[in-house]
């Protein structure tokens, strides 16, 4: 009875400490983990996420680059730092996904060790081909490749999802793909405009300056329905391929026992920044969709996305590191 009553007591004052603290919060500077270099679209979206959470917590938040190892440098600094709101980490699809299937020992467990904020932007993914290349429909790549072996190459980021996106279009067809690794989106989009690669899938918002300027020719956008930045190109399913999904997607994730009241305040934050007028049209402006989704959507999300392209990747062969 008395062992009872101190438990009682003790989860009482554990309760009101934490409760205390979370209304305390934020009482010191917040850091923005973004596992990937300064100047792509995943760093874009965290320091424009950070400006205005900094104005509305009245706390700097400051956005600190920790690249390398495919992200997961990032995540290791961040999976080893208090779980009290004051470390989060904006990362893209594939490293809340299919990392743990790509790398054979990473030194964090993205489930135990972190926990879902909020799910930020969508971006559809499209099917581009270099002008050179005698194509003008997916068949017809897919074609062109089985007639060419060995002579139908992409750009990939390992584990990204536009490498998910090609290995699964040459697994239903069959077609003769061959991914050529680069360090970056970047690296990648200025080899296929520059013929060295003949095709790839890219994000919307990447690929559409490059469109509008001829450089490039888009065979299919990869989404459920055609999007209003290309409406004249087809989606996936138009083409001829049903069920051919793949939007890539940003997200907040903070350390796993972090006071759920402060993960709460976090992702009320987050949705209010990303569906404010201005940030909506600033994103649409450039080819992504905003979402700003709650701790718990964000879950399910992640956990849909993963039993969705783990298989991808096993069934590709996609070694990992």
């Amino acid at each position: 009875m008395r062992h009872a009553a101190r438990l009682t007591i003790a989860l009482a004052a554990t309760l009101a400490a934490t409760a205390s603290w979370a209304d305390d919060y934020p009482s010191k500077m917040l850091r923005m983990v973004v596992p990937y270099p300064p100047g792509g679209i995943t760093d874009k979206i965290a320091r424009e996420v950070s400006e205005e959470l900094s104005k509305r917590l009245k706390q700097t938040v400051v956005v600190e680059n920790r690249a390398g190892a495919a992200g997961n440098i990032g995540f290791d600094y961040a999976a080893r730092q208090p779980a009290d709101g004051y470390t989060l980490v904006l990362a893209p699809a594939s490293n809340l996904t299919v990392q743990p299937a790509l790398f054979k020992r990473l030194s964090y467990n993205l489930e135990k060790d972190f926990a879902p904020v909020s799910l930020l932007v969508n971006t559809p993914q499209v099917l581009l081909v270099h002008p050179s290349l005698p194509v003008n429909s997916v068949k017809e790549l897919v074609e062109y490749s089985k007639k060419n072996p060995g002579k139908t190459n992409f750009g990939v980021t390992l584990g990204a999802y536009s490498h998910l996106a090609g290995e699964m279009l040459a697994t239903q067809t069959g077609a003769d793909f061959k991914a050529v690794p680069y360090q970056g989106v970047a690296p990648a989009l200025n080899d296929l405009l520059g013929g060295t690669t003949q095709f790839g899938f890219n994000e919307v918002t990447t690929a559409i300056p490059q469109i509008a300027g001829n450089k490039i020719k888009p065979l299919a956008v990869a989404y459920r329905s055609r999007v209003p930045w290309l409406p004249n190109v087809p989606t996936m399913a138009e083409a001829g391929f049903p069920n051919f999904e793949v939007t890539s997607w940003y997200a907040v994730v903070t350390r796993q026992g972090t006071p759920r009241p402060i993960i709460d305040r976090l992702s009320k934050e987050f949705h209010d920044i990303v569906q404010s007028p201005d940030f909506k049209k600033r994103y649409d402006d450039m080819g992504a969709f905003v979402v700003g989704s709650t701790p718990e959507e964000l879950d399910q999300h992640i956990k849909s996305e993963t039993a969705r392209w783990i298989p991808v990747v096993k069934q590709a062969g996609i070694e990992p590191n």
